[in-house]
C-alpha cells in the first residue's frame, strides 16, 4: 500500500546526512528513503528504509537507476549527494515522475566552477574580497609566488586547486619540521621538504595565497531558487574541543546572498571565509554541498536547517528563519548503531 506521505530519498552523501535524516524522518511529515554504496553509512539506519547503491557505475547508469527507484517506491522528493550535477542536468526527467529534485545548486556549472577554486576565484574576484592567490604547476614557480606573497603579507601558503577537507593544505615556513611533527602540527611544512616533496614533479593545478591569520567563519546557508532563504554564521573558536559560536555579521551575509544568487543555489550549501591580518574576511571557497558543521550550525541557530531544506521544496511554511547570534557550542563523538540486513 502506498505510503500517506511524501516519500523522500537521500540518496550517497557525506556523514552530516545523519543529522538531515534524522530531522526529516522524525518531524513525521515524510518517509524517509536512505542508501549509500556501503552498509556502514551511519545515516542508514535513521531512515525509514535503507538500501544499497550499486558501484561502481557509469553516469547514465546511475541516472536510470535512479529513475527506476522512484517509479518503484513512489517517491517524491531525491536529496542527491552523488553525481549531484547529472542530476541537476536531468532534473526535468525526475520531474516528468513527479520527483523534485533537491541538490545544492540548480545550474550543473557550479559544481565545477566550485571545486576549480582557481577559476572560482577569476569569476567572484573584484566582487568579493579574497586572498592573493598564484596559481602555479611546478615547483619553481611555487617557490617563486610564495618567496613573493611571503615578503608582502608574512606568510604563505598552499593547496591543490581542487580538493575538499583542507587535504593538501599546508603553510610553507622557514624550517622546523621536526618540531611540528613531533608537535602535531601537520599543517605546517618548510620550503625545504616542500622542494623534496615537489621538485621534478608534474603537479596538479596549484594554488600559493597569503595566509590569513585571523578568525575564521563558516556559514551554512539554505537557498532557493537562487535567493537565500537563511544563514548561520559560525566563527571557530577554539580552546577545549570544537567550540564554535554564532555571530552576526552583515556583510558576510550580504557576499553570501549574492554567491547563492550567481551559483543558482538550490538548498543547503556552505561558504568559508577568513580573516586578514587587518581583520578583513576574505572568502576561501564555497561548498556545493552541506557542510560536516552543519549540526553545529543547527544547535547554534535552532533551526532544523535539513528538515527546512525538504520543506521549502514541498511549497511548506518555513515560519521565521531568524535566530540570536552568541550561542557557543562544542562537538563530541557519537556512537550510532548500524542496521543489519541491508541489500
Amino acid at each position: 500500500m502506498p505510503s500517506p506521505l511524501p516519500t523522500v530519498w537521500f540518496t550517497k552523501n557525506i556523514n552530516p546526512t545523519l543529522h538531515r535524516v534524522r530531522q526529516v524522518a522524525q518531524s513525521g511529515r515524510y518517509r524517509v528513503l536512505a542508501s549509500h554504496t556501503s552498509t556502514d553509512a551511519s545515516y542508514l539506519g535513521a531512515a525509514h528504509q535503507g538500501f544499497t547503491e550499486p558501484t561502481p557505475i557509469e553516469e547514465r547508469a546511475y541516472l536510470n537507476y535512479l529513475l527506476e527507484k522512484v517509479q518503484e517506491n513512489g517517491v517524491q522528493a531525491i536529496v542527491g549527494g552523488r553525481f549531484a550535477a547529472l542530476l541537476a542536468r536531468h532534473r526535468a526527467e525526475l520531474e516528468a515522475l513527479g520527483c523534485h529534485l533537491i541538490v545544492p545548486s540548480a545550474d550543473p556549472d557550479s559544481y565545477g566552477l566550485c571545486e576549480d577554486k582557481a577559476r572560482f576565484y577569476q569569476v567572484f574576484s573584484g566582487r568579493i574580497p579574497m586572498p592573493e592567490t598564484r596559481a602555479v604547476r611546478d615547483w619553481a614557480a611555487l617557490e617563486d609566488a610564495a618567496r613573493e606573497l611571503e615578503a608582502r603579507h608574512g606568510s604563505a601558503c598552499f593547496k591543490p586547486a581542487r580538493g575538499i577537507f583542507g587535504i593538501g593544505f599546508r603553510i610553507l615556513s622557514q624550517g622546523g619540521d621536526l618540531k611540528h611533527f613531533l608537535g602535531g602540527n601537520n599543517l605546517r611544512m618548510s620550503y625545504a621538504a616542500a622542494e623534496l616533496l615537489f621538485r621534478n614533479q608534474a603537479l596538479p593545478n596549484m594554488l600559493v595565497m597569503e595566509t590569513l591569520p585571523g578568525h575564521e567563519y563558516s556559514i551554512d546557508a539554505l537557498a532557493r531558487g537562487g535567493e537565500l532563504l537563511t544563514g548561520v554564521i559560525r566563527r571557530k573558536v577554539g580552546g577545549l574541543g570544537n567550540v564554535q559560536v554564532a555571530v552576526d555579521l552583515p556583510q558576510l551575509r550580504e557576499w553570501t546572498a549574492l554567491l547563492a544568487r550567481e551559483l543558482q543555489m538550490d538548498g543547503l550549501f556552505n561558504a568559508q571565509f577568513k580573516e586578514d591580518t587587518a581583520g578583513v574576511p576574505r572568502l576561501l571557497e564555497v561548498n556545493a554541498r552541506a557542510s560536516g558543521g552543519l549540526p553545529i550550525s543547527a544547535a547554534l541557530s535552532g533551526l532544523p536547517l535539513g528538515l527546512l531544506e525538504v520543506d521549502s521544496h514541498f511549497g511548506a511554511a518555513l515560519g521565521d528563519l531568524s535566530f540570536a547570534p552568541g550561542r557557543r557550542v562544542t562537538d563530541t563523538q557519537e556512537v550510532v548503531e548500524l542496521p543489519v540486513g541491508l541489500n
